[in-house]
Parts: C-alpha cells; structure tokens; sequence
C-alpha cells in the first residue's frame, strides 16, 4: 500500500497539471472545443442516418447497405492505407526534409489510379455479384463511386486534424455530414428506398465534397517547392504496407461477424446486428475519436525523431494519458448500457430492431475493449513498431472468426457478440503483455529518457 500510495499521488498531480494547462492555455482550450463540437456533430448527424435509414431500408436493406460500406473500408485499408499512413506518419519528417512536394505527388497519384481502376471494376462487376450475393443489380457500382469520392475528403480531412487546423475542419465535415444526410433522405424518399439508391446520394455528396476538397489540396502540393531526391518507398514497406496489414486484420475482427451472420443467417439479421452494435459504440467511439483527434498528432509531432529518447517518451505520455482517461469513462458507460441500453437502441432505430439486454451489455462491452486496443496501438505507431502488432492482430482476428463461427452457429446473434467480445479481450491481452507489447515499448522508452543526455 505504501509504494501505491505515492504512484496515485504523481498520477493525480499529473492530471491537475493537465487539466490546469488545458485551462488556462487558449489554443488548447479552442482545439478541445472544436474537436468535441466536431464529434459530437459527427454522432448526432450520424444517429439521424441511422434511424433515417432504419425505418426506410428495413433490417434486409439496412443490412445489405452496411455490408456494402464495410467492404469499401477494407478496400481502402488494402489498397490506399499503405501510402496514406506513411504519408500522415512522416507528415513532418517530410516537411523538414523538404520533401512535402514528392511525396505529396506520390499520394496524390497514388489516390487517383487507385480509385478510378476500383470504380471502374465495380461497374464491370455490378451485375455478376448481384446475382452470385443476392444484392440489388446497381449495389456494387454504387459502392465503386463512393470508393471513387470519398477517400479524397477524408484525405483532407486527415491532414488538417494532422495540422491542428480544427476549425475548417469542422466546418467542412459538417457540411458534407449534413449534405449526406439530406442527399439520402431526398433520395429514399422521392425516388426509391433501396441500398443501391442510399449509396448512389452517399456517392454524390462524397463527389461534392471530395472535389471541393481534393482540389485545393492538390494545389497546395504543387505549390511546395521541389526539394531534394526522396526515397519515399522505403518507409512505405517499413511502415505503411505492415500499418495497411494491421488494417486488414482490424477490420477482420471489427467486422468478421456481421459477415459470418450473413452467411450463416441471413442479410436481415446483419441489419439488426449492425444498428445495435452501432447504438452501443456511441460513448466509446466518441472517446476514441476525441482523443485520437487531440493526441495522436501531438504525438506524432513530438515523436517524429526515433532516436530522440526524450520525445519519443513525452509521445507516450501523452497517449498514455488519453486511454486512462477513456477506460475510467468508459467502465461506467457499461451500467448505463445494462439500465438504458434497450430503450436507447428503439430510440435511434425502431422496434423491429430490438434486442435482448443481454445482447446490448455484451455489444457495449466488446464495444469497450475495442476503443481501448485502438488507442493502444498508435503507442506502436510512434514507435515503428507495426511489425511487431501485427502478430498481436493475426492472434485477435483468428480469434475472432473462431469464437464467432462457433457461437452464432450455438446463440446466433447473441453468439456474435460474445465472440466478438471474447476475441477482442484476448487480443487487448496480448496487446499490453505481450512480447514487445505496450507495457515493454513504455517502460522501454521511459527508462531511455531518464538516461538520455540533457
């Protein structure tokens, strides 16, 4: 008890020191008010998509729309991540070296052969997956427009959240938000109330704003001066094609069982499945976001040195901060989902797409683990350590389609959940205490500060 005692003394004094600095600091202050303006914005609009499309599409068609999205993120993850991650990793790395122009060209035509040769397949492919998943005929080409739009904005979106430029990246977000919204209420509703036609308006508001957006983003590039030879495929491979494998298995467990369902079960059932566990997300996506939002690029920005102990140290204290505060917040969200989560769920939804409380406690709880493992692993983003996660991730994700084959085949949708939550629990495991996981990579770079030269 004595040797505990002072550890929660530095722990408190630390956090008074913290919440002291946001305080009285006035561009911290204004960040924290606009990244939580710009999240909350983000559910709230979210959660009027999510009854919008509820009651119009139905559980099959609900279904069918959200397996089409998450197909377009593990698009994304395959084909653009590699790139894109470095690009944001070394963002500053490559602005001291003066290389912001070559890589960003690099990016840039990276994104636009990738997205157009996927559109194209889609529309190619349209008809031929329509009948051999039984989706609607247009389904797959309207997903390919989305993949043709959307990672543009969100391109955008991210280097401006790398930048700490949070007001325009707000308001940008929430517009397009609003626009998807309205785009896809117009659309169900005078013309057809069908997944293809919902993702043909998410297409045409990601084509507005990913050319409002990707325009000014090239001209800021070209803009750059020429800068000195890069080498800029060296740390995609080291550290963007490993982040892009972390991705692939992260999706695999984040979406695994809405597909087994699929398969298994039937579309419908997925549509219930995916509205709860969107509903149980709530508090800790939010978490999430808010502090990757807020952290991650203080991290990286203090990190950017691999061999400047001292930064690397304060990067981790900084993260390490994040998800203490997310697990203390989150823990008490699990008994408002145990009391609330029910009637929350036919709030945001509709009765058709009630479940057992059961069910809910287990989704929110899955739910839970997974924002922690997520903000654990930018603690091996700062480090170059993806190579290393990526292990920890093949173990989860074999975990999770074993666990969830076996029990939806047992407890179907309640199965699912428990799974998942099963899985994601091993995985966290792995993730702290495993061979070079986080508790090592901490202890490692705090030990390196304390003897590095002043």
């Amino acid at each position: 008890m004595t040797e505990v005692q002072p550890l929660l003394v530095d722990w408190m004094r630390r956090g008074t020191l913290a919440l002291r600095r946001v305080t009285n600091e006035q561009r911290l202050r204004a960040e924290v008010g606009w990244v939580v303006a710009n999240n909350l914005s983000e559910f709230c609009i979210g959660f009027v998509l999510l009854k919008l499309l509820t009651n119009l599409l139905g559980k099959q068609g609900f279904g069918e729309f959200k397996l089409a999205e998450t197909a377009i993120l593990f698009a994304a993850n395959v084909l653009l991540s590699p790139v894109y991650e470095s690009y944001l990793r070394d963002y500053y790395g490559v602005l001291d070296r003066g290389q912001g122009r070559r890589f960003g060209l690099f990016l840039i035509r990276w994104y636009a052969i990738v997205t157009v040769a996927f559109a194209v397949l889609a529309a190619l492919l349209s008809v031929g997956f329509a009948r051999w998943f039984e989706m609607e005929r247009w389904t797959t080409l309207a997903a390919g427009l989305v993949f043709l739009f959307l990672p543009w904005r969100v391109l955008r979106q991210d280097i401006l959240n790398l930048r700490r430029e949070r007001r325009p990246q707000v308001v940008q977000n929430v517009a397009y938000l609003v626009l998807q919204v309205g785009l896809i209420w117009t659309v169900l509703s005078l013309w057809s109330a069908t997944p293809s036609a919902a993702l043909f308006a998410y297409a045409g508001a990601a084509a507005i704003f990913g050319g409002m957006t990707g325009v000014p983003l090239v001209r800021e590039v070209l803009r750059l001066p020429e800068g000195p030879p890069a080498r800029l495929t060296p740390i995609v491979w080291s550290f963007g094609v490993p982040y892009a494998a972390l991705l692939i298995l992260q999706w695999t467990q984040g979406v695994t069982d809405r597909y087994l369902l699929k398969a298994m079960i039937d579309t419908q059932t997925v549509g219930l499945y995916v509205a709860a566990y969107q509903v149980c997300g709530i508090p800790y996506l939010l978490l999430l976001r808010v502090g990757h939002s807020l952290l991650r690029p203080i991290a990286y920005e203090r990190g950017r040195d691999l061999h400047d102990a001292q930064g690397l140290w304060r990067a981790d204290r900084v993260l390490l901060g994040g998800v203490a505060v997310q697990a203390a917040l989150g823990a008490g969200m699990l008994v408002f989902y145990a009391i609330a989560g029910q009637r929350l769920l036919v709030l945001l939804t509709s009765p058709q797409f009630l479940l057992p409380s059961g069910t809910i406690l287990a989704l929110a709880a899955s739910r839970f683990v997974q924002s922690l493992t997520q903000s654990l692993e930018s603690l091996f983003a700062v480090h170059h350590r993806m190579v290393n996660m990526l292990a920890f991730r093949f173990v989860g994700a074999s975990f999770t389609v074993a666990l969830c084959w076996f029990l939806i085949r047992e407890q179907g949708v309640f199965g699912a959940a428990a799974g998942t939550l099963l899985a994601f629990v091993v995985y966290f495991l792995c993730l702290v205490l495993g061979p070079n996981g986080c508790f090592w990579l901490v202890t490692r770079a705090r030990r390196d500060a304390r003897e590095a030269p002043v």
